[in-house]
């Protein structure tokens, strides 16, 4: 009997738990990492010389461009999950992958995309739960995801300007610019 009451309020505690608030000013925080992660996918994109946007380490990796594609276009597509939109239109891949230009509008396109539905979406709704990735969890979190897999993916790039013998651009962990 005891077993069956504790699984009965694990159930019951589930969507208390997706709607768990974060520490206050997170949503602030969470602006201010979106802007610093568009600035320093802006520099590994202008640090980058376009002979090299299709450079791989070894053919079964994403050369660089679809690196920072992969980097940046989930941004946008998470934040529109949040608000349950259809994915924005970014580019055309068959240009932005080839171009350094397009490229770097593209970051801009998906980083000012999510940011606008971050700032826009009512703080009543920031702990609200919604679908994503075959769960329910609060709009926030989704927001975390986004920015957890853009370091990550922008991360694995520091291999491509090394192994060009290029310094890749410094990590800014604190929005201060000061590098690491």
């Amino acid at each position: 009997m005891r077993l069956i009451t504790v699984a009965a309020l694990s159930l019951l505690a589930t969507p208390l738990l997706a709607q768990q608030a974060p520490p206050p000013g997170f949503r602030d925080r969470q602006i201010a990492d979106f802007e610093r992660e568009r600035r320093m996918t802006l520099a590994m994109v202008d640090s980058m010389p376009e002979g090299l946007l299709h450079f791989k380490p070894v053919k079964e990796v994403r050369d660089f461009a679809q690196q920072i594609a992969h980097a940046a276009t989930p941004v946008a597509i998470f934040a529109s999950r949040t608000k349950g939109g259809p994915v924005p239109v970014l580019g055309d891949s068959t240009v932005y992958l080839n171009a350094k230009p397009a490229l770097r509008a593209l970051v801009v396109k998906a980083y000012d995309y999510a940011l606008g539905v971050l700032r826009e979406t009512p703080e009543a709704d920031y702990t609200v739960p919604v679908a994503f990735a075959g769960q329910q969890m609060p709009r926030w979190r989704v927001f975390a995801l986004a920015h957890e897999h853009s370091v990550w993916t922008r991360g694995e790039l520091v291999s491509y300007f090394r192994l060009n013998g290029m310094a890749p651009p410094a990590f800014d962990l604190f929005g201060g610019g000061g590098g690491e």
